[in-house]
């Protein structure tokens, strides 16, 4: 990711300009957001707040960040008057102008969207939160005292001519034709930048041109639309089919002895775990009434569609078919059942006797499921089976297995929530930072719409909505928003230009694709890792970026477009009938 980002802010190699060259940005970028991981590690550590593996994949997100703001603060130096023409606090001021304004709306929301995620019942979750979202602020605070006086020191070497590997070495300023013909004068040539063009490297200026290609002509405009109601129409179907729960054997390594366990159980065998009907107070076990009332329990649990009807382990029902069997006083019949399992000690760990030995205080039933391997029928079956104990104060029902059903629950309105809080609160930020209502229904629209993508191609990818894979989601709205916003400040600041999608593309073009890309570089090593946590939010970052990336590029821009021409020709109608009447009043009169 450094290499990238050296490479993508130097200056073009055709021109070869040293004193324009802007390579030691790039490194002073990826140390910007390091510095924040490592304060925020410290910090949140230190206030007692405990690490979890989770957290381990915290460093990739904020240097994606940090890049991101790095490419964009550059973008806006670059778009400043020269310092041919102007002093380097008024291009500093231009910078902070435009790019300050978005790299803080995009960290704010970042940091709220972490702050809502830091609400989350589940503990891991919590403190992931916690600790991005503190990363989150740190790397912000770097950018702006430690990021910007780099920039600052970059440009008062560049207004003194220095060069930018050697910067007590001061190059005089050579014209083109002296610096074509030999080559050591190249490698000591350069000028102070004039336009935009004489800083951008090769990765700044191409992917941008192309995109304002596309959008030029007609064929890409409908190749666009195209591909979104593509898009749209492949994330609805993953939505409908994608799964919920975590499977345990991908917290482990493939080579572990639980993972092939696992693995061997799951294909070959059925999913039948038997159920636990407890019993948890005191009752007089030899009255018909409590027999009688155990009895209906058990039917009634058989009846669920989920039970198999057909099993049961009762130490009741076991109990009266021996002649140990005596129902005539309490006493008699604690006395006869101590008997009974003294023979039948398989029976012992499912009651529970008083002190006095002459009560029992508590006692355990017996059923099992059905062969239910869906995540969605387990979880439906724990809660029926909750919901026909709720009203009694005499039995519950429980097995170990609920501890994974729990999640298939409560993981989709969990994540549901935090992800719908997380974005009202983003455009609320939004909105206060750019107060145009139309802008921030687009930002919104564009949310939901990346939203949607990861929560349907998580379908492909073979991912499932667990404990984990929602700490990817709440990520992704703040990061999903980055983008978006770019764009749409982009067009905001460019509105009075008269080609405002090229001047837009122009402006965060090039630092969003760079952004994008040189995040990527980091993500795809997280696909060589072992661990399912590092491979899925890989896979996760990967979904984000890439159509965070085609909306602010393609999709978004033709939006900002559209609605643009409409207003304009909305204006030009207005205008053309407002004259067209006061030319028939002059008539007129």
């Amino acid at each position: 990711m450094m290499t990238y980002a050296c490479l993508a802010s130097a200056s073009p190699l055709p021109k070869c300009n040293n004193i324009a060259n802007r390579a030691n940005l790039g490194i002073a970028g990826v140390i910007t957001p390091v510095l924040g991981i490592g304060a925020a590690l410290g910090f949140v550590s230190g206030i007692g707040i405990k690490f979890t593996n989770i957290v381990g994949v915290m460093p990739f997100l904020i240097i994606a960040i940090g890049i991101d703001d790095m490419f964009i603060l550059m973008s806006g130096m670059a778009g400043a008057p020269s310092l041919l023409n102007a002093s380097i606090e008024d291009r500093m001021k231009s910078m902070l102008r435009t790019s300050g304004i978005s790299i803080t709306i995009t960290s704010v929301t970042d940091l709220l969207a972490f702050g809502v995620g830091a609400t989350s019942v589940f503990l891991s979750i919590r403190n992931f939160c916690i600790y991005t979202g503190v990363a989150v602020m740190f790397c912000y605070i770097n950018q702006l005292f430690f990021m910007c006086p780099a920039i600052c020191l970059n440009e008062i070497r560049t207004s003194k001519r220095r060069h930018y590997c050697v910067c007590c070495l001061e190059i005089k300023e050579r014209n083109s034709e002296q610096n074509s013909k030999n080559p050591i004068d190249k490698c000591l040539s350069g000028n102070i930048p004039k336009t935009r063009d004489d800083v951008e490297s090769f990765f700044e200026k191409y992917p941008k041109e192309l995109a304002v290609k596309i959008h030029s002509h007609i064929v890409g405009k409908i190749m666009i639309c195209i591909l979104f109601t593509s898009y749209l129409v492949s994330s609805i179907y993953g939505i409908v089919y994608l799964k919920q729960g975590l499977l345990l054997f991908n917290l482990v390594s493939k080579k572990s002895y639980f993972h092939t366990y696992t693995t061997w159980d799951n294909d070959y065998f059925t999913v039948e775990p038997p159920i636990a009907i407890c019993i948890k107070n005191e009752n007089t076990y030899s009255m018909n009434s409590t027999q009688s009332q155990i009895s209906s329990i058990m039917t009634q649990a058989k009846l669920d569609a989920g039970i198999d009807d057909t099993f049961e382990i009762n130490w009741l029902t076991a109990y009266k078919q021996t002649p140990f069997y005596d129902d005539t006083t309490e006493t008699r019949f604690v006395s006869g059942l101590k008997s009974f399992l003294s023979i039948e000690p398989r029976f012992t760990n499912d009651i529970v006797f008083s002190n006095s030995k002459l009560k029992i205080i508590s006692s355990k039933f017996y059923i099992k499921s059905l062969n239910l391997k869906s995540s969605s029928d387990q979880g439906a079956l724990m809660e029926r089976l909750r919901e026909l104990s709720d009203n009694s104060q005499l039995y519950f029902f429980y097995t170990p297995a609920f501890i994974f059903f729990e999640q298939y629950v409560q993981i989709l309105p969990s994540t549901l929530l935090t992800v719908g809080i997380a974005v009202v609160v983003i455009l609320a930020v939004t909105f206060i930072f750019m107060p145009r209502p139309l802008l921030v229904i687009i930002v919104a629209s564009t949310v939901i719409s990346i939203m949607v993508g990861i929560f349907g191609f998580m379908y492909y990818w073979d991912l499932t909505l667990s404990s984990v894979t929602m700490i990817h989601l709440v990520m992704s709205v703040g990061f999903s928003v980055d983008f978006a916003v770019h764009i749409c400040h982009s067009f905001l600041s460019s509105r009075s230009e008269k080609e405002v999608l090229k001047s837009a593309l122009d402006k965060s073009g090039g630092p969003v694709f760079n952004a994008a890309f040189s995040s990527l570089l980091g993500i795809v090593m997280l696909f060589f890792s072992e661990s399912y946590i590092f491979q899925s939010f890989g896979k996760v970052m990967l979904l984000v970026i890439s159509f965070g990336l085609v909306h602010a590029v393609f999709f978004l821009p033709l939006l900002l477009d559209v609605l643009m021409l409409s207003m304009k020709w909305k204006q030009f109608e207005t205008r053309k009938t407002n004259d067209e009447e006061t030319h028939l009043n002059t008539t007129e009169l």
